[in-house]
């Protein structure tokens, strides 16, 4: 219901599920050399200020 009112993929349950069950985690290194909490403190001021589509982004 709410992925058609902002006419974009929302979550399901089991997708979340997943996700809280750490089923995403790998024992490999990381790739990148920014940490999240370095990110989100050198982009706090635009974090959350506009919605991102993903349908838009990726696939239309």
């Amino acid at each position: 219901m709410i992925g058609a009112l902002v006419k974009d993929v929302v979550l399901t349950r089991d997708e979340v599920d997943g996700l809280m069950a750490n089923l995403l985690v790998t024992d490999s290194p990381p790739t990148g050399t920014t940490r999240l909490s370095e990110w989100l403190r050198d982009h706090a001021d635009s974090v959350g200020t506009q919605y991102a589509s993903e349908l838009n982004r990726h696939y239309r």
